[in-house]
């Protein structure tokens, strides 16, 4: 029958798929692994915080269920799921929150978020069994307003929004909320409708001030609108409900850059490196494009830290420099990396444009023939050569 319930077998459900346990306490971690083995979860994983329990959901598809500790000191566990419910390719994790005491607040916090349920600390494995059984449970019958959402989202992927923005609508009449606005401000925006998208965000911002995914997805759209200071209060309210996602400290430093607020945008930009230090790089470079070179130099010094493509941060160290005029500085990061890599052509023409830019012309075409010869077919090179034979460099 079309409307019988369905019943989760827990082995076969995560016969596909890893669980991901994440808590500060290793032994907490190994006690619920236990748990997890003795109910038919084979393949777990583990985080000892909010942090890596994102990086840990983002580089590893297919994770069937999560247990999330609230209480980590790096990014909280409440923190975590808001920032897994505000990402789509891993927003539909069920999450089963650990804590260790009953507080109402915290529970409606978290069921605002999404979170699918909670468990109190210490427990035994046929009370998590339960739990996790009635939120598998839930999902595979779960009532008629989610079935719209979650057509509705298909619809989306496949571009057809005017269809899902139907059902997103049916589904609010059935039951009003957050998530339902999001979708249909999503709807609208895919449709070209920008001014009813922004007021679908809005609704959804009304409707739960701490729904993240209102605050991100509004961001979003005044930043393509071009409207930075509208951009800039919906990144700071996010910031506020989850401080711990790189990615919108980023863009408020780039809004800051823009509206130049140098200051604040060093600490938007420190925060967002302190919170994940391999963004370095990606702030220098948005730095770079951003024209501020000297402010890039710093990132991709701090770049070089955690880098594993050191050639490469070096030769853009090396570009933020010359952009300062600092060619000679450039040339001893140059003459570094090549001590890594000698037999790398780029970084030989790079230096020869360092000494171009210094008026070196004689070191200058000793770097661009080395370079040719590495590689014969680097034109770049030869018209460089040709140019200063001529006496006209390129500069």
């Amino acid at each position: 029958m079309a409307n019988e319930k369905r019943t989760v077998n827990l082995v076969d459900y995560f016969k596909n798929g890893y669980v991901l346990v994440v808590d500060d306490m290793t032994n907490m971690r190994r006690t619920i692994k236990n748990m997890l083995r003795q109910i038919g979860a084979s393949n777990v994983m583990e985080a000892d915080d909010g942090d890596t329990a994102l990086q840990v959901l983002r580089a590893n598809a297919g994770c069937k269920f999560m247990l999330l500790d609230w209480n980590m000191p790096r990014l909280p566990g409440i923190h975590a799921a808001r920032e897994i419910r505000g990402d789509a390719p891993i927003q539909d994790v069920p999450i089963l929150m650990i804590t260790a005491e009953v507080d109402r607040e915290q529970i409606a916090q978290a069921g605002e978020i999404g979170v699918n349920g909670y468990i109190i600390k210490p427990f035994v494995a046929n009370i998590l069994a339960e739990k996790i059984h009635g939120i598998l449970d839930a999902r595979a019958n779960p009532p008629e307003h989610v079935k719209l959402i979650k057509v509705g989202e298909e619809l989306l992927r496949q571009g057809q929004h005017q269809k899902a923005l139907q059902l997103f609508e049916k589904a609010k009449e059935m039951r009003d909320s957050a998530r339902v606005h999001v979708h249909i401000g999503e709807a609208y925006e895919l449709g070209g409708d920008a001014a009813k998208a922004q007021a679908a965000y809005a609704s959804a911002v009304q409707q739960n001030p701490q729904f993240l995914k209102a605050h991100v997805k509004s961001a979003e759209l005044h930043i393509k609108e071009g409207n930075e200071d509208a951009a800039l209060a919906s990144l700071q309210k996010a910031t506020e409900i989850s401080p711990g996602n790189p990615d919108r400290h980023i863009a408020m430093g780039k809004i800051y850059v823009n509206k130049g607020d140098l200051e604040k945008a060093a600490s938007a930009f420190g925060t967002a490196v302190k919170n994940e230090s391999s963004k370095a790089a990606e702030i220098a470079e948005e730095l770079l494009k951003l024209g501020k070179p000297e402010m890039a130099e710093h990132y991709f010094r701090a770049s070089l830290e955690k880098s594993t493509d050191t050639i490469h941060t070096y030769n853009r160290l090396g570009i933020s420099l010359r952009r300062q005029g600092k060619w000679k500085e450039a040339i001893l990061e140059y003459e570094t990396a090549i001590k890594i890599d000698p037999k790398d052509e780029g970084l030989y023409f790079n230096m020869a444009k360092a000494y171009v830019e210094g008026g070196n012309l004689k070191m200058a075409e000793r770097n661009f023939q080395k370079a040719l010869d590495m590689n014969p077919d680097l034109a770049a090179a030869q018209r460089e050569l040709d140019a200063i034979k001529k006496g006209t460099p390129l500069g």
